[in-house]
């Protein structure tokens, strides 16, 4: 098992991964160690839900803001955002990367609208050794977080596109190659 952490990389499902909630999921790696396990949230898997109607349900305050909740996972946790702002931080993820858990700054940053974010309703969970073996089964890609990716639009399918630039930065490195070409089958 490997020392390094993934803390801040992005785990990108293979189409071999089987389970249903996980399939073309993108999760980013919150916490990771080979001593507990890791922890992480989905990033693209929006539920009905929005801001809206959780405001006056879960927040005194009453506000409009259409974003959608995301199902970070099957593990029962508290609701978090992940953000861009260092001064509203409870834990940098990486580099423009930051994390609220606190309830009080997270009704904070979801009451003003703040953007860019993410409103996460639980998250996903390993066991010590468990992602390891998942990654050495070849169910996940890893690749390093960043915000482009973390906070995409919604028009943009996350899964594809990070699952194409890792697929062509391996390319790239296997044939050696000091640039990859716009369309390999042009040559």
């Amino acid at each position: 098992m490997s020392a390094t952490s993934l803390k801040g990389q992005l785990l990108i499902a293979t189409p071999q991964l089987e389970s249903p909630l996980f399939a073309r999921s993108v999760v980013l790696l919150l916490e990771h160690s080979e001593n507990e396990g890791a922890r992480g949230v989905i990033l693209n898997l929006p539920t009905t839900a929005t801001m809206t109607d959780l405001a006056g349900k879960l927040f005194d305050d009453d506000f409009v803001w259409d974003k959608p909740l995301l199902l970070g996972g099957p593990v029962a946790g508290p609701l978090v955002v992940l953000h861009t702002r260092a001064d509203m931080a409870d834990l940098k993820i990486a580099s423009g990367i930051y994390l609220a858990l606190d309830a009080t700054k997270s009704q904070e940053l979801i009451s003003s609208g703040t953007e860019p974010s993410l409103v996460i309703a639980n998250f996903s969970g390993w066991e010590p050794g468990q992602l390891e073996s998942e990654l050495d089964q070849q169910v996940w890609l890893t690749t390093p977080a960043d915000s482009a990716h973390v906070f995409a639009d919604d028009d943009r399918d996350i899964w594809r596109t990070t699952l194409r630039e890792v697929t062509a930065e391996k390319l790239k490195r296997m044939l050696n190659l000091r640039e990859l070409p716009d369309d390999p089958s042009l040559n």
